[in-house]
C-alpha cells in the first residue's frame, strides 16, 4: 500500500505525546492521568452552553442550517471585532488554533526555509518543520520568554521565515513572555523581515492580568498573526476560535480555508458568540481562574516536598494549566512507563522539542484529574520515581 502514499504522506509524522501515549500500560483500573491537557470537565460552562444552545434552535433562524462563508458568520465576526477591538476585515474564523497554525503555515511557509520556535514548545510546529522540511531552529527559554538576544544572534546568521511562539502561559513551560521582550520581538520581526506566528490559547486563563498581545503591539499589524481558540475555556468538542491578520494575509488565509472545509460550523461560531457576549461570561472566566490557580498551588507543594527530597525543580507558572518539572535524573522516557504502570501518567519533556538525548523534563497538567486523582496521583509519582532511582543506578 504504500506505493500509493504522496510524497506529502511521507513527511507527516505522528505525534509524540500519542506515541508516548500508545507505548504505556496502566496496570491499575484507576490510573490518574496528568497528561492529558485539557480543561476540567467541572470548568466547562455546560448550564450556559445548554442554555444558549436551547436559545438557538428556539429562535430558529434560517442561517443555522446553511453554510456561512470561509471567513466566518457575520454575526460572530461582529462580536469578535468588538471583544478583539479590531475591524471585521482583520478577523476569521478557525476550527481552533491546531487549523490556524496549519493555514498560516501553508500561507507562508516553502520547503527549506528557516523557521524558529521555542526550544520546548507544541508538538504542532514540529508538523510544520516536518511537513516542508523546514531549517528549524530552538529558541532557549528564559523565566521571562524566550532568549531574544539568542534569536538576535541567530537572524545575524541564517535568514528566517516565522516565528512560532506561545507568549502567555506556554506549553508545556508555563512561561509567560515579559512585556520588554514583547517589545523587543516586534522591532527584530520588522528589522530582519519574518512574521511572528503568535499562538495564544492561554491568555484567558492567566491567574492576574495579561499583557498585551505581541500582535496589539505590532503597530502596522504586518508582522504578526494571532491566533486564539475558546477550547481551554468553554470545551475542546467547540474546536472554535480565530485569526487576526493583515487583511492582506487574511484574504489568502480565506481562500486556504475555502479549500479545507468550506467553513468553520456556523452553530458553534452563534454559540461561542452569544456565551462570550453574555453578561455571565466574565465570571465564568474568574471561576476557572480561581480553580486552576488553586490546582496549580497543590502542583507547587508537591513540587516543594519533592525538591527536598529529591532535588526537583520547577518555575511556578502564572496561569494555564501546565507544569513543568525539571526531576533532574535523565531517561525520563523510562521512568513514564514504570509510573504509568503504577497508575500515574505524565508526557516526558522529549515529546516537546526536536533536541534527542537524554530528557530530565516532565510536563504535569494539573487541570483535567479531579481533587481526589491529584492526590493519588501525587503519591504515585512520588512511589514510582523512588522505586525508577534504585532500579537504574
Amino acid at each position: 500500500m504504500k506505493q500509493m502514499f504522496s510524497a506529502l504522506s511521507g513527511k507527516i509524522k505522528e505525534n509524540a505525546i500519542d506515541v508516548y501515549m500508545d507505548s504505556i500500560e496502566p496496570a491499575v483500573r484507576d490510573p490518574v492521568f496528568f497528561s492529558v491537557g485539557m480543561p476540567n470537565g467541572g470548568m466547562i460552562p455546560k448550564k450556559e452552553l445548554q442554555r444558549i444552545m436551547n436559545e438557538i434552535f428556539e429562535a430558529d433562524p434560517a442561517r443555522l442550517y446553511e453554510y456561512c462563508s470561509a471567513k466566518g458568520f457575520g454575526p460572530y465576526v461582529d462580536v469578535i471585532s468588538k471583544t478583539e477591538n479590531i475591524p471585521e476585515s482583520y478577523i476569521m474564523a478557525t476550527n481552533g488554533n491546531t487549523q490556524g497554525v496549519d493555514l498560516v503555515c501553508r500561507m507562508l511557509l516553502d520547503e527549506g526555509d528557516g523557521f524558529a520556535m521555542e526550544m520546548y514548545t507544541y508538538s504542532i510546529a514540529f508538523s510544520a518543520v516536518h511537513q516542508y522540511r523546514l531549517k528549524a531552529v530552538g529558541i532557549p527559554l528564559e523565566q521571562d520568554g524566550l532568549d531574544v538576544d539568542f534569536l538576535e544572534k541567530t537572524l545575524q546568521t541564517r535568514r528566517l521565515k516565522a516565528l512560532y511562539i506561545i507568549p502567555n502561559a506556554q506549553n508545556p513551560t508555563g512561561v509567560t513572555t515579559s512585556l520588554e521582550k514583547r517589545k523587543k520581538l516586534i522591532e527584530l520581526a520588522y528589522q530582519y523581515d519574518f512574521i511572528i506566528i503568535e499562538d495564544d490559547p492561554y491568555r484567558d486563563l492567566l491567574f492576574h492580568g495579561r499583557p498585551p498581545s505581541l500582535f496589539e503591539l505590532d503597530p502596522l499589524k504586518e508582522r504578526t498573526i494571532y491566533l486564539y481558540s475558546f477550547s481551554k475555556v468553554m470545551a475542546p468538542a467547540m474546536r472554535t476560535g480565530f485569526i487576526l491578520a493583515h487583511p492582506a494575509f487574511l484574504k489568502k488565509l480565506e481562500q486556504f480555508k475555502q479549500v479545507t472545509d468550506a467553513c468553520t460550523s456556523p452553530m458553534n461560531q452563534m454559540l461561542a458568540g452569544k456565551l462570550i457576549s453574555s453578561e455571565n461570561w466574565p465570571q465564568i472566566l474568574a471561576k476557572q481562574k480561581h480553580f486552576y490557580e488553586k490546582r496549580k498551588d497543590w502542583t507547587k507543594r508537591f513540587l516543594q516536598h519533592m525538591h527536598e527530597t529529591e532535588q526537583w525543580e520547577g518555575a511556578e507558572p502564572a496561569g494555564g494549566l501546565f507544569y513543568w518539572i525539571d526531576v533532574k535524573k535523565g531517561g525520563v522516557t523510562e521512568w513514564m512507563k514504570m509510573a504509568a504502570q503504577d497508575g500515574a501518567v505524565f508526557v516526558p519533556g522529549d515529546a516537546f522539542t526536536l533536541e534527542r538525548g537524554r530528557n530530565t523534563k516532565i510536563r504535569l497538567c494539573f487541570a483535567y484529574c479531579s481533587d481526589e486523582e491529584m492526590k493519588k496521583g501525587f503519591s504515585r509519582l512520588e512511589e514510582s520515581f523512588k522505586k525508577w532511582k534504585k532500579t537504574s543506578t
